[in-house]
């Protein structure tokens, strides 16, 4: 399909280069393809824009202009990147079209090889890193004169109560805010939410005051984790089929997920006598000290899947060696994973290793057939 969307955007830009829409009568080669096609104007500009600079293209004149990025038109004319991936490599280029051919041909370079790697919004997250590696200075400031405050907010309370608002923060603060705000957007997998991106937001910005007038100190997601009692026997729990049903008192879980979940949680060994009543609950033991915790926390600073940005706040602590097989609870056989990439990695044939205190991700044969080793690139 990809090679398919590259062959189309070549006939778009050889049928633009010959100006064959003003010999249909058709004001320009959007107007055209509106027709033609039966797509919107705006998909059709995108289309052409994407041929622009994609592939060289004859002006009516005669004249040949080089295309601006032949590395993308390359990748994608063998199916390694796909529209979303050009856009995001066009935007970045664009972001820097003050540098030199040299320096903006690195940066095409490095942009695709990382959408080898990741979907365009992984590869969005890489854009600024990348940014920052090839254009450390930035784009060189307009001296008109104004000098911009570093944190503003304005806002209005509407009749009804509401409070609008709008600002921005210096980059220090933004950090902050953003990184506050994180572990409350992030909505329960087992619970339907159909709230959009920005209502989730919006309630965990009240979650976050709400939090700050109750108490002196923010929250954060490193206190106690999970408690989990095992009210079958261990052998048992260890000994079961991934996909066998435990049974519980308001919901089920399959074994696979009660070892997910007793990764990075309180261990409750309970004695029970008949009729499932507990005789003896022990004094929880916790599988992932407190102190190794810190110490994760200080080597991988957040979730260590591949191209994932989720901070260490909401992350748990996975065993590289299964627990229930033998594997130690020592730093050097544990790595932090988002909830999202700690259910993936217990429930597909993603594998990980740690190699030097870095955690190495080997993906599925059907997402990558070479199966080529991966790290997550934002944690270096």
């Amino acid at each position: 399909m990809r090679q398919d969307y590259a062959r189309m955007l070549q006939v778009l830009a050889e049928v633009d280069s010959r100006g064959v829409a003003a010999r249909l009568g058709y004001s320009n080669t959007p107007a055209l393809l509106v027709h033609v096609l039966r797509v919107s104007r705006a998909d059709a500009r995108h289309r052409l824009a994407q041929a622009e600079d994609l592939l060289d293209t004859t002006t009516l004149t005669g004249s040949v202009v080089a295309a601006s990025m032949p590395l993308t038109a390359a990748a994608l004319e063998r199916g390694e990147v796909g529209s979303g991936h050009v856009d995001v490599i066009r935007r970045t280029l664009r972001s820097m079209a003050h540098l030199d051919a040299e320096r903006r041909g690195w940066a095409e370079e490095l942009l695709v090889i990382q959408a080898g790697e990741d979907d365009p919004a992984a590869l969005l997250r890489h854009a600024g890193r990348i940014r920052d590696i090839v254009d450390p200075d930035g784009t060189p400031p307009v001296d008109d004169g104004l000098v911009l405050p570093e944190r503003l907010l304005r806002r209005h309370v509407r009749r009804d109560g509401r409070m609008e608002f709008k600002g921005w923060l210096d980059p220090e603060n933004a950090a902050l805010f953003d990184t506050l705000l994180k572990p409350f957007e992030k909505s329960d997998p087992e619970v339907p939410d159909t709230r959009g991106q920005a209502e989730r937001a919006g309630d965990a910005f009240a979650d976050v005051l709400k939090m700050a007038a109750n108490c002196p100190d923010l929250p954060t997601k490193n206190g106690v984790r999970t408690e989990v009692a095992f009210t079958i026997p261990l052998d048992a729990l260890i000994a079961a089929a991934d996909d066998t049903i435990l049974p519980g008192q308001s919901h089920y879980l399959t074994a696979r997920e009660a070892r997910r979940i007793a990764c990075d949680s309180h261990v409750l060994p309970a004695v029970m006598g008949g009729e499932s009543q507990p005789l003896d609950i022990a004094v929880p033991a916790y599988v992932v000290p407190s102190h190794i915790r810190r110490g994760l926390v200080l080597r991988d600073r957040g979730c260590t899947f591949p191209s994932c940005d989720r901070p260490a706040s909401v992350c748990d602590a996975h065993h590289v060696l299964s627990w229930h097989r033998g594997g130690a609870t020592q730093i050097d056989n544990l790595i932090l994973l988002c909830g999202q990439h700690h259910r993936l990695i217990h429930r597909s044939q993603w594998a990980v290793r740690l190699d030097n205190g870095h955690a190495v991700f080997t993906p599925p044969a059907f997402v990558d057939p070479r199966q080529r080793p991966r790290v997550n690139r934002l944690r270096q």
